[in-house]
């Protein structure tokens, strides 16, 4: 299975391989169509098996399939929770890699 078959728009599928990544991990194969189809998503793995990424690039696609403004006004599209900065800070890092528009 290939990033290509999950569903990602052309500028996500990018800025993966910008950041080197060829295959999608086991924890991204399972949650990716999850989110995409708006299921909600209860998943556990190992340190540094993709799971910033097995959220977040699906996030990124729904988000920019709807991009509703209104004038004037910044609207909260998506909150990420979590239980420490520094986990925020990697994963506001990852969030902003995964989205640069070329």
């Amino acid at each position: 299975m290939s990033f290509d078959s999950l569903g990602l728009n052309a500028d996500i599928l990018r800025a993966i391989t910008e950041q080197k990544y060829s295959a999608p991990t086991p924890i991204q194969k399972k949650a990716i169509p999850e989110v995409l189809a708006g299921r909600d998503l209860m998943a556990s793995a190992q340190t540094g098996t993709g799971k910033t990424a097995g959220f977040t690039l699906p996030l990124l696609q729904l988000l920019s399939e709807n991009q509703s403004l209104i004038k004037g006004r910044r609207p909260v599209r998506a909150l990420i929770l979590t239980p420490t900065r520094e986990l925020a800070a990697q994963i506001g890092d990852n969030v902003k890699n995964y989205s640069r528009i070329p």
